[in-house]
């Protein structure tokens, strides 16, 4: 997608905003980013403005004056013209019951502020990687090949475009368990029948909004939902990985809670090697709540 990034920066704190967005700018070549200061002025602001207008991506404290990120994060999700904004919180907290929360109001990811400039960098890079679409990103970024004791669950109705994936798993990621179903039935019989004997549950899971039709993969997204809210079970995060960039499948997408929407390229090569950074940056960088 090669249209120009937009995100929003929302936090009261000068030395994090500058940290944040000069990371930022050093890792995604004219993004363009719009500083605010609190949560009230963010609803103010996105409510006053066409949609057209709305950001790529909101990236939002949890801790401000006048109105917090959990608030503006909950206010954001029940208004029809914002619900489909992914927004990602950053936040000095690691308290597991924040996460839970702001998991359970509707951020698509929550990561924890780091302690060094550095460290901030890689924020970025992941931000970019994860919610931005960016397949060249910096290829200097050393991401380690040892996926051991981690798993992953791909969703793949065609076969023939399965093998080629397994190919690129077995290159790429093999350390990484995959564990593939096939459609919305087999991945819900899956649930219901494998997922509470699992060892552990998967870090992600990925498949296509086409599946083969985007009802079908829709209808999936609100299944898994349903099946992890039915059992007071903490969500792992969906993502779309679609040949799709049509902006429409984008925004359904997000409105029946996926957590990123990215588009594959079409060389396989390109492709797995970009999957490969998204399996490290959402299994090392984003916190998710844990099992009880």
């Amino acid at each position: 997608m090669g249209t120009k990034k937009t995100i929003y920066l929302v936090d009261d704190d000068e030395d994090d905003l500058l940290l944040l967005r000069q990371a930022l700018e050093s890792v995604i070549p004219g993004v363009s980013i719009i500083e605010i200061r609190d949560g009230k002025t963010l609803l103010d602001m996105v409510e006053k403005q066409e949609e057209k207008l709305n950001p790529s991506l909101i990236l939002i404290d949890l801790n401000m004056q006048r109105m917090g990120g959990i608030e503006a994060v909950s206010n954001l999700k029940a208004n029809p013209k914002t619900h489909n904004i992914p927004v990602v919180m950053v936040s000095t907290s690691n308290d597991e019951q924040v996460i839970r929360g702001a998991y359970e109001e509707g951020v698509s990811a929550f990561i924890t502020k780091p302690l060094s400039h550095a460290e901030y960098k890689k924020i970025a890079e992941a931000i970019n990687v994860c919610f931005l679409n960016s397949f060249s990103g910096h290829d200097d970024v050393l991401i380690p090949d040892n996926f051991k004791d981690k798993s992953i669950l791909v969703v793949e109705c065609d076969d023939e475009k399965w093998k080629t994936m397994n190919h690129g798993f077995k290159s790429y990621l093999h350390d990484l368990n995959i564990i593939r179903t096939c459609n919305r039935l087999d991945t819900l019989n899956f649930l219901t029948e494998e997922w509470f004997n699992l060892p552990k549950p998967p870090e992600l899971i990925i498949f296509d909004i086409y599946l083969p039709t985007r009802q079908e993969g829709l209808g999936l997204l609100d299944s898994i939902r349903y099946f992890f809210l039915f059992h007071s079970l903490p969500a792992i995060p969906i993502i779309i990985f679609s040949t799709s960039d049509q902006t429409e499948d984008i925004k359904a997408c997000y409105e029946h809670n996926a957590n990123a929407y990215l588009t594959k390229s079409q060389d396989i090569n390109e492709s797995m090697s970009y999957f490969k950074k998204l399996c490290h940056f959402w299994c090392s960088m984003i916190s998710v709540p844990k099992s009880m």
